[in-house]
């Protein structure tokens, strides 16, 4: 359960995030290039009282802890 940080209200998870005019999304990678390691895709977090958004990601294991 996501608490938006604007006015503390409970916020609705799971929406996805796309690129207007395509079909496909965005990927959190680990370093920069072309051959980087893609993490995961991020989540969306939407307040239903003031719309502040909050992107996340559901897996924090997979990340490598450095």
């Amino acid at each position: 359960m996501r608490i938006c940080k604007q006015c503390q209200e409970v916020m609705l998870e799971g929406f996805d995030i796309k690129v207007e005019w395509g079909g496909y999304g965005i990927k959190i990678s680990d370093g920069t290039g072309i051959f980087a390691k893609r993490l995961e895709k991020p989540k969306v977090a939407i307040c239903p009282k003031c719309g502040e958004i909050s992107l996340y990601i559901e897996n924090v294991d997979k990340m490598d802890k450095r």
